[in-house]
C-alpha cells in the first residue's frame, strides 16, 4: 500500500493524465522531447539501464526522475506498460519534481510492486 508521498506522486501523474499532459512510451517521449513540447521524464523504478541511457541520449536537456513504482505497478494506473513516461505541462512537472525530491528526502518511498 502506497503511503501518502507515494500517493502524492500517483495522483499527480494520474491528473496529468486525465489532464492529456502525459505521454506514454519511449517512442512517443522521444518523438514529444524533439517537438520540444517536453518539460520533465519519468522513469519506472525497474526501467532497464539500456533504456534509460538512451532515452537521456535523446533528451539530453530535461531531467530524469525515477519513480518509486514498477512497470507492473503503474499498469494498473495507466493501462500500458511502459518504463518511461514524459510530462507536457510545466507545472505539472514541477508539482511531480517536488513530490519526488521530498519523497526521496524522507525516505519514505521505497520501491513497491503494488500499488
Amino acid at each position: 500500500m502506497p503511503d501518502a508521498a507515494q500517493n502524492r506522486i500517483l495522483s499527480g501523474m494520474t491528473m496529468c493524465r486525465r489532464a492529456g499532459k502525459l505521454v506514454l512510451g519511449f517512442d512517443a517521449v522521444k518523438d514529444a522531447a524533439q517537438q520540444g513540447t517536453l518539460y520533465g521524464i519519468l522513469l519506472a523504478a525497474d526501467c532497464a539501464a539500456r533504456t534509460e541511457k538512451e532515452i537521456r541520449f535523446h533528451c539530453p536537456q530535461l531531467s530524469c526522475e525515477r519513480l518509486p513504482f514498477s512497470m507492473e505497478a503503474l499498469t494498473a494506473y495507466f493501462t500500458k506498460r511502459t518504463a518511461v513516461f514524459g510530462v507536457t505541462d510545466e507545472g505539472f512537472a514541477r508539482s511531480l519534481r517536488n513530490a519526488l525530491q521530498s519523497c526521496s528526502e524522507d525516505d519514505a518511498c521505497e520501491v513497491t510492486n503494488d500499488v
